[in-house]
């Protein structure tokens, strides 16, 4: 599946610039602001039980992390989501009547 390697989705009331990279086998998202607060680097982690959870990188900005990580999943989901019902048409002609 080809996800969006940039997209935007809305943080908090403003539109945020959201770009996807792999480091290290490790999904990234870098999270840009349009306001003069900090970019933020997220990603997923998994503690000692294997639960998985949004994190900051460098930790720190967790609540912020847990907040735009589902934001960022959703969206995902939905653009796969509407990737695979995706349908195309273009208008011809009326067919030909098959007695004519």
């Amino acid at each position: 599946m080809n996800d969006p390697m940039v997209f935007d989705v809305e943080l908090n009331g403003q539109v945020v610039r959201v770009s996807d990279h792999t480091i290290k086998s490790a999904r990234v998202f870098h999270i840009v602001y349009p306001s003069s607060k900090p970019s933020l680097n997220i990603t997923i982690a998994e503690d000692t039980d294997g639960v998985k959870f949004w994190t900051s990188l460098p930790e720190g900005r967790q609540e912020e992390a847990e907040f735009a990580g589902k934001i960022i999943a959703t969206y995902i989901r939905e653009y796969r989501r509407n990737q695979l019902c995706v349908t195309t048409t273009d208008k011809k002609l009326p067919a030909r009547n098959l007695f004519d």
